[in-house]
């Protein structure tokens, strides 16, 4: 999980590991995930993902504020793989997108990581806020060059605001949108549906053809 600061990420992944936590037909006892606060640059990050982890019932594999986030993050993927969880959500810290030392640290994580599973992350998404408009659009082209992501959770669209930059990352990137926040509850982080995003943005009826 990876973006600037203030978007919702760690709140989003505390939402993630819930909804994989539920059962479905394919998973009737749910998946089983556990937690990474590589956010270690933050104190409250740490504070904020441990109260999910206890919330949920999940493990939580953290470190002391100021730890090295890339050595958190190996030691949660190892620690996943050791107990045969299904998922490991790492939550990084927000950073600017134009500072290049920060955003090598993005790239550490990276390379530490597949030391263990050449094939890890799975998943590298962005976490973007819905109300920014345009600057959107130059946060995820920079993020997607420096570590190359595979998707967009797009935050705060239970206000005004539309998330009409997510089209024109969309057009660039070819970026899928998998997920949308849409308030403060659990629930509230839903899959992203096309349709229903074209109906809000145009003020359409989404049940009619």
């Amino acid at each position: 999980m990876v973006g600037v600061n203030g978007t919702g990420k760690t709140t989003t992944t505390g939402k993630l590991a819930a909804l994989y936590r539920k059962p479905t037909r394919e998973h009737p006892q749910g998946r089983t995930v556990l937690l990474c606060a590589a956010d270690t640059f933050r104190a409250a990050a740490i504070e904020q993902l441990r109260s999910w982890a206890q919330r949920l019932d999940l493990e939580l594999v953290a470190n002391k504020s100021g730890a090295d986030p890339a050595a958190v993050a190996f030691d949660a993927v190892q620690a996943a793989k050791s107990r045969g969880r299904d998922w490991v959500i790492v939550d990084t810290a927000g950073r600017l997108h134009t500072k290049g030392n920060l955003m090598e640290e993005l790239q550490k994580i990276r390379r530490v990581i597949a030391k263990i599973d050449p094939s890890a992350p799975h998943h590298s998404l962005l976490v973007v806020d819905g109300s920014l408009g345009g600057n959107s659009i130059e946060q995820a082209r920079a993020f997607h060059k420096s570590f190359g992501l595979t998707g967009l959770i797009v935050t705060k669209l239970d206000g005004t605001s539309r998330g009409g930059a997510i089209v024109a990352i969309w057009r660039e990137l070819r970026l899928p949108i998998v997920f949308v926040g849409l308030g403060e509850a659990p629930e509230d982080l839903q899959a992203f549906s096309a349709a229903d995003y074209a109906a809000a943005v145009f003020g359409l009826d989404a049940a009619k053809p």
